[in-house]
């Protein structure tokens, strides 16, 4: 599942609002930056970039799933021989 980042105001084990902000990981709900609140284009900014390398780490893990199962049926072997085949080409 693909992450989502968001923008949330950062509470106080009271539940009050800090007057912070905070970088989000919605699915998970992980804390990955605070900001102050006069500081709300650098979080939208770093939100952007991890919003981005996260889409990009899912684009690559689609294209080698992709690629592997063309692999698979290709050669005719099962996913423990390519990826023993992979691992061995890395080590030599």
């Amino acid at each position: 599942m693909p992450a989502k980042y968001a923008l949330y105001d950062e509470l106080d084990d009271a539940g009050k609002e800090t007057g912070r902000i905070q970088v989000v990981e919605e699915t998970d709900d992980l804390v990955f930056a605070t900001f102050e609140a006069d500081e709300l284009e650098k979080a939208k900014k770093e939100m952007a970039r991890l919003q981005a390398e996260s889409d990009r780490e899912d684009q690559i893990e689609k294209e080698y799933l992709d690629w592997e199962k063309q692999c698979l049926s290709r050669h005719k072997i099962t996913k423990d021989e390519l990826r023993v085949f992979l691992v061995n080409c890395v080590i030599i």
